[in-house]
């Protein structure tokens, strides 16, 4: 009924010609037609159907309050491919200079052993590593010391470092005789005496020249100044207690028998008379070392089973009989350098690709901009609401 008088009306008003009004105070026609019409407001829907793709939010607030903390994110991800990507190159350029350093010392290995200088210093060492030199002179058994617990085919003993004696010279060096046994330890309890406590004034020996290692900050001090036992090779401190040069020579793997004559053997004896005493293994050492620390000072050693002389040059021994008799076992010419550069290269050029990749990817989101979903949106309005109401 409302739409019919509705429709009337406006036939009504279309047909009545605009007259002119000749007093202010009068109100028009069409206002005196219409008051009695009802309002007609504009009603739109409440619910947006197609949500709109845009980078803004309802909550610009929280955004600008974390806008300092993704900029930091961004500069980190942007920083990571070029650092990974320096740290590879770097790695390639040490891995250049480590295969031509294995490689030197692998052709060093090949020369012939030559005499070593008497002008030999340990600022050498490091031209000189891994070269065979010979050395002629004497042990001092008496001044042995040792440097572990090692293992060695699942048995315990400990690496044997010598004093020595050079014949040219007279200088005292350090020679690192190689790994014994814990059983073989004290030298009466040794045998092949020729091999194992070697006597003579004229002593070929062939070594390698190693660089003096010192002791690690983290790694265990010697507690007992009087101790000959260190649980890490301080070429310097045990260079300084035995009164040597600081330079590690290092005696070759060396199965093969080789014999040492009689008179040799008791010079050597008689000038072991004026060595010191022997030093203290462990920290607390049993009353009844000390006979056996005169025995070694006088040079009272068990004697070789038969001949010195005739003993067979050709014969060669195996690990377990020089583990059993006390023979220290030396160290093959083997290069022990570790060249693991190749795999931090491929470590650092692989990330700088993936951290790429993830920057690629985060700059394109962020260029295309988020979606806003509508229960999101209805939530921010409520919590708005909630806020201010």
């Amino acid at each position: 009924m409302s739409l019919l008088r509705a429709g009337c009306t406006s036939r009504l008003l279309s047909n009545i010609p605009l007259l002119p009004c000749r007093h202010t105070n009068a109100k028009p026609l069409y206002h005196l037609l219409t008051r009695h019409q009802p309002y007609r407001g504009i009603v739109t829907s409440t619910i947006d159907w197609k949500p709109m793709k845009t980078g803004k939010s309802p909550n610009d607030d929280s955004k600008r309050k974390g806008s300092f903390g993704k900029k930091i994110v961004l500069g980190l991800m942007i920083a990571m491919p070029v650092i990974s990507f320096y740290l590879g190159t770097w790695q390639m350029r040490r891995l250049k200079w480590k295969t031509k350093l294995i490689a030197a010392c692998e052709s060093k290995l090949t020369y012939d052993p030559i005499p070593l200088p008497k002008t030999f210093t340990p600022e050498m060492c490091e031209d000189w590593e891994y070269r065979k030199v010979i050395l002629s002179g004497h042990f001092l058994h008496s001044e042995e010391m040792f440097v572990g617990p090692r293992k060695k085919n699942g048995e315990k003993g400990y690496v044997l470092f010598t004093p020595f004696i050079m014949d040219d010279t007279g200088e005292k060096l350090l020679i690192e005789r190689g790994w014994i046994s814990e059983e073989k330890v004290a030298p009466e309890s040794r045998n092949l005496h020729h091999l194992s406590l070697p006597q003579g004034e004229h002593l070929k020996l062939v070594c390698l020249v190693r660089p003096p290692k010192t002791r690690g900050s983290l790694q265990w001090a010697k507690k007992d100044p009087n101790s000959r036992l260190w649980q890490v090779p301080d070429i310097y401190d045990m260079a300084k207690t035995s009164g040597c040069k600081p330079i590690q020579f290092q005696a070759l793997y060396d199965m093969k028998d080789h014999p040492i004559s009689e008179e040799n053997s008791k010079s050597t004896a008689s000038s072991n008379q004026s060595t010191s005493s022997f030093w203290k293994f462990w920290k607390h050492e049993p009353a009844d070392t000390e006979t056996q620390k005169q025995n070694l000072s006088e040079g009272k050693l068990k004697p070789n089973s038969g001949n010195a002389g005739e003993t067979d040059q050709t014969i060669e021994f195996n690990e377990w009989q020089f583990i059993k008799a006390g023979v220290p076992i030396g160290r093959k010419p083997t290069i022990d350098l570790k060249n693991n550069h190749l795999q931090y290269l491929v470590t650092w050029y692989g990330l700088s690709l993936l951290s790429t990749i993830f920057l690629v990817v985060a700059l394109a989101k962020a260029k295309k901009g988020g979606v806003v979903s509508q229960d999101q949106l209805i939530k921010d309005k409520l919590k708005h609401t909630r806020k201010y109401m």
